[in-house]
């Protein structure tokens, strides 16, 4: 079964599923989270929080090759920390779990519905379409992980070539004033105690963590290719990041974003 699984999937399907599952529709809100430290701290904070996810990632990957083939985050740390903190942990990462499915399922579901509405005409109920999506979604998982794979690599793919059509016309309008921060009124200010607040997005913005259990059934235990989809998926989304936070600051002032 393992070595089905290391010829059937190669590192690029790795590295799709981490990347897709970092990238989502919480980026569009950075831009605004890290309006106070702007760009330059802006990028900073999100490298050093790649830097510290990555890393987290890799730890919990190399406990995760201690154990064998198939072990949860359950059966890891009842072993490595005990029963209780192992039910702490558990309890916090449903909750991550929960909220993230919940925030995409109806998220899918008012712009699948919105897109239906504005070309066809046909008002179709958000909750009704949201559990349709989750369906289909769970059908794919079902099916097998090398299809969930695919899917995500292909949905991954059209988004890259959206996001790039529709504000690539950005990257070429850059103002370097409004880059540098240099025609606010607020030019001059601190951008340091805007970090601290930016921190949590900008940590949150990499949590690929919970697919390193999956990737060891669809790999086993090859470690190049596990670290390949772990170091080059999170670092896909992090030069996405740093593409849209340049389009952005580079082309809307600093003050513009109070009102945003």
């Amino acid at each position: 079964m393992t070595d089905q699984a290391e010829k059937k999937h190669s590192a690029f399907w790795g590295v799709m599923v981490i990347a897709g599952t970092v990238i989502g529709g919480g980026m569009f809100a950075l831009p605004v989270d890290l309006a106070g430290a702007w760009f330059f701290w802006g990028a900073f904070i999100l490298i050093i929080a790649w830097f510290s996810m990555l890393h987290s990632g890799l730890l919990l990957l190399e406990a995760n090759l201690n154990y064998p083939v198939g072990s949860s985050f359950n059966t890891i740390t009842k072993d490595l920390i005990g029963n209780t903190w192992n039910i702490i942990s558990g309890i916090t990462v449903a909750f991550v779990l929960y909220i993230l499915t919940y925030a995409y399922i109806s998220a899918n579901g008012a712009i699948i519905s919105e897109t239906i509405s504005m070309n066809l005409g046909y008002h179709a109920n958000p909750r009704i379409v949201g559990i349709c999506t989750a369906i289909f979604v769970a059908s794919v998982l079902w099916i097998s992980s090398l299809a969930a794979s695919r899917i995500t690599s292909l949905f991954l793919g059209l988004k890259i070539i959206s996001f790039v059509i529709v504000f690539g016309s950005f990257f070429f309008q850059v103002d370097y004033s409004i880059l540098r921060d240099a025609t606010s009124t607020t030019a001059g200010t601190s951008y340091f105690p805007y970090i601290f607040m930016a921190l949590p997005v900008c940590l949150a913005s990499f949590g690929f963590h919970g697919n390193i259990p999956s990737l060891i059934i669809c790999y086993g235990k090859r470690k190049d290719k596990l670290i390949k989809s772990v170091v080059f998926g999170s670092l896909l989304a992090l030069v996405i990041y740093l593409f849209w936070l340049y389009c952005t600051m580079g082309n809307i002032p600093r003050e513009s974003f109070k009102a945003i």
